[in-house]
């Protein structure tokens, strides 16, 4: 019983230090949008932690971790928007930074992207779903 409480501590760990796209995100969002668009992100990452509590408490944890394809679906959803967000950086990159310390208050458009952009990334995420289950 110890051994195995002393892997799961090593292992929650390691991938709660690990950086990763939500810190990712918010960094980059931050940089380009501002930190009011950086927080709506940091909203939708936490709103993405918040359903996969509430995912697990309710059972459908046990259903990802009895079900392979379950859980492999939810891995290649998961890459295939993380490949959609990281070609879009490709192919329509920004050529300049924002005015970020201008005096226009960004539009609720861009906080509502930051907040669906964190929110599907960390529900998508199978580190997260990993993590809680």
């Amino acid at each position: 019983m110890t051994t195995l409480l002393v892997s799961y501590l090593v292992a929650i760990s390691i991938l709660t230090i690990t950086p990763g796209l939500d810190t990712t995100l918010i960094i980059r969002t931050a940089t380009l949008e501002g930190k009011s668009s950086a927080f709506h992100a940091a909203l939708g990452i936490s709103t993405g932690c918040i359903v996969w509590g509430l995912v697990v408490a309710c059972g459908l944890g046990a259903l990802f971790m009895a079900s392979a394809m379950a859980f492999s679906v939810l891995k290649w959803v998961g890459a295939a928007y993380l490949a959609w967000l990281g070609l879009n950086m490709l192919f329509k990159p920004r050529h300049h930074l924002g005015q970020v310390t201008s005096n226009i208050p960004p539009s609720f458009a861009l906080h509502k992207n930051a907040f669906f952009k964190g929110f599907l990334g960390n529900l998508l995420n199978p580190k997260i779903g990993v993590f809680y289950l």
